[in-house]
């Protein structure tokens, strides 16, 4: 109930007038463009990769389907954090249309993973609680998760990437932007999302 109550409050219209744009593409499950082509990439999440070198990453196309299905074609509110854009230049937002809170919602019903990256944390919180409930129902891409297959895992502080110990991205990091992790679920549990190259 009170994770409930927390999740409706950030739907709150605030009451104030704000400017809202118009979504004339969607990419993917967490990036779409607006009228004069701004692409902009959902803060705080990291959906499952279309263009992924093995081919889409499971739960991808149906991230793709229900992202266009909340804001394609519609008007969005943006909401900005501390760090304004990627080091693609995508504007990194969170995203309403009316009281949708699209970003909590992908991760609310697993088409997406909880990613909150320093400095950009405003609903860390309120995204890792959303995560683990649907990581408990296995619903979306949590019906397939991995079991664990090595002994420990590696992250990076940075990036909040986790790697396989024989990963060469994992072995570059540096001593203070490391650290240890038991299992997947620990990295997990905390934001830390799978390295795309060794797919831990």
């Amino acid at each position: 109930m009170a994770l409930l109550l927390l999740f409706f409050l950030f739907l709150l219209p605030s009451g104030q007038k704000e400017k809202t744009y118009l979504v004339t593409k969607v990419l993917d499950g967490d990036t779409i463009v607006l009228q004069g082509g701004e692409v902009v990439r959902y803060a705080g999440l990291d959906a499952p990769e279309l263009d992924a070198k093995e081919g889409p990453e499971f739960f991808a196309r149906e991230a793709l389907s229900f992202n266009k299905r909340l804001v394609f074609l519609k008007k969005v509110r943006l909401e900005f954090d501390k760090e304004l854009r990627d080091a693609h230049g995508r504007l990194l937002a969170y995203v309403f249309v009316n009281d949708t809170f699209v970003n909590a919602e992908l991760i609310r019903l697993g088409y997406a993973r909880a990613a909150p990256k320093p400095p950009n944390e405003k609903y860390k919180d309120l995204f890792l609680q959303l995560q683990k409930k649907a990581m408990e129902e296995k619903i979306g891409l949590w019906q397939k998760e991995k079991e664990d297959t090595e002994a420990f895992y590696i992250g990076n502080k940075s990036s909040r990437v986790f790697h396989r110990p024989s990963c060469p991205y994992g072995q570059k990091i540096s001593g203070r932007n490391r650290i240890i992790f038991r299992s997947r679920k620990d990295a997990i549990d905390i934001g830390y999302t799978p390295c795309r190259q060794c797919r831990p």
